[in-house]
């Protein structure tokens, strides 16, 4: 039970998620960035840290469900509302219908709390549609069934484009199962820095912190954790043993079949998860160059380089993926700018945030990259293409139009490098409802001919 002197007080936690919310929703930030930022800054206990994590990323989430139970306790619609004034309502929601741990009363108040300022008036219209919200909770609503995009769309919480995109592409089964799996929290990969430590050392460390983690069944140099406290991931990046990565993201990497003395060079680098695990794989006398656009971004590679201990091997270029020249390299590397819909589990933001015209925009774009990416690849050398988008317009039809353009080039069947389980029709490809603790991701190996 919360005492009547601790709601009165306004939880920093919840305060913090607010404003975030605001900025997300408000002025577009994006979720991951703003939300690290502002926990690396804020003094708070690691459960309030914890809870800002969770009520950020599950408001975003799950906000087009919570709207549709709001506007079923709300007697105008949700869009006359101020945006501080649905944000608090969305937070109040959540935690109402997804915190089973959270009291009614304190996730009510909360939410009221959030909004006194804006006046006595807008606090008694959010504790009266929450209360109301309260009194049905066992017999929500359902969707209106005479348009089944509409009804999963609301259940799953997802923008009607992108639903009847997968419906069309699996079926309505498999296409519940995609959404359903990206609406999961995500789990924590880690990538293991061989330069300083095994999987094997990593994992008895995380064992002796009492932390439960294991390999992925996809690449032994990916260990994957479930819940790892702040203060122990922090040390375990301190030491430089580990970065946080995505198995989907270290799959490329093993497609790259890095052997030493190699030159590399990352087209679209930034913030250098990869560059850098190639870099790790490298030995002495290899070279990655790592190049981007955004200087900032690039910044942030170069200090992930220093950490890990990498950084003699590497350089860094700011510069237009489609403009820039160096000598001929024997891998090539083209990250490219894509849709992101297979990151949605970490990066709920993504489905808000992308349309379906955004789609043809991205791949003119990825072509006009890979198009000069082939300047830079010596003869005989390899051409790594990869996304974490799961969608075909950017992966396998691009890769068929550009082998079409370059008949110079042949793609090499992944499954010489990866396991089956991963592959399909010559491509790396991970869906995260048929990879457990994987993104969406595609990369295809592009062979130069001699």
């Amino acid at each position: 039970m919360v005492s009547s002197g601790e709601q009165r007080r306004l939880s920093p936690a919840r305060q913090l998620a607010w404003e975030l919310l605001l900025r997300i929703e408000r002025d577009g930030a994006y979720l991951d960035r703003v939300t690290e930022v502002a926990l690396r800054r804020a003094r708070l206990s690691a459960p309030d840290r914890a809870l800002v994590g969770e009520l950020v990323h599950g408001v975003v989430r799950w906000r087009k469900r919570l709207d549709f139970f709001l506007q079923a306790c709300a007697e105008h619609p949700l869009r006359r509302y101020p945006v501080p004034v649905l944000v608090a309502l969305r937070l109040g929601a959540y935690q109402l219908l997804f915190l089973e741990r959270i009291p009614e009363h304190a996730a009510v108040h909360q939410a009221v709390e959030l909004v006194k300022p804006l006046g006595q008036r807008t606090a008694g219209l959010v504790n009266a549609i929450l209360r109301a919200l309260i009194r049905m909770r066992d017999a929500l609503p359902e969707p209106p069934g005479d348009d089944p995009i509409s009804a999963i769309a609301v259940l799953h919480s997802y923008p009607e484009w992108l639903v009847r995109r997968w419906v069309a592409r699996f079926g309505v089964e498999e296409a519940v199962q995609l959404l359903e799996a990206q609406n999961r929290r995500p789990t924590l990969s880690l990538r293991v820095n061989p330069q300083r430590r095994t999987p094997e050392q990593v994992l008895e460390w995380l064992s002796q912190q009492g932390v439960a983690a294991g390999l992925s069944p996809y690449t032994p140099s990916c260990l994957v954790v479930e819940r790892l406290p702040h203060g122990l991931l922090w040390e375990l990046l301190q030491k430089g043993w580990a970065s946080v990565q995505d198995v989907s993201a270290m799959l490329v990497v093993e497609l790259a079949a890095v052997e030493p003395g190699m030159r590399i060079v990352d087209l679209c680098g930034a913030p250098g998860g990869k560059a850098c695990a190639l870099a790790e794989r490298l030995g002495a006398g290899g070279h990655v160059a790592v190049v981007d656009v955004h200087p900032g971004r690039l910044r942030l590679a170069e200090r992930e380089a220093q950490r890990l201990g990498i950084a003699e091997r590497m350089s860094f270029h700011v510069a237009d993926a489609r403009r820039f020249r160096t000598e001929a390299a024997d891998l090539v590397l083209v990250d490219a700018p894509c849709s992101g819909l297979g990151t949605i589990a970490k990066k709920p933001d993504i489905k808000w945030r992308r349309r379906e015209e955004d789609i043809p925009k991205l791949v003119r774009l990825q072509r006009e990259i890979l198009h000069h990416a082939v300047r830079l690849v010596r003869p005989g050398g390899v051409l790594l293409y990869s996304t974490c988008t799961t969608e075909p317009e950017e992966n396998e039809e691009l890769i068929a139009d550009f082998l079409q353009h370059h008949p110079d080039f042949e793609l090499e069947d992944a499954g010489r490098y990866l396991p089956a389980a991963v592959c399909r029709e010559g491509f790396l490809q991970t869906l995260p409802h048929r990879h457990a603790n994987s993104d969406g991701a595609f990369a295809a190996r592009l062979r130069r001919r001699r």
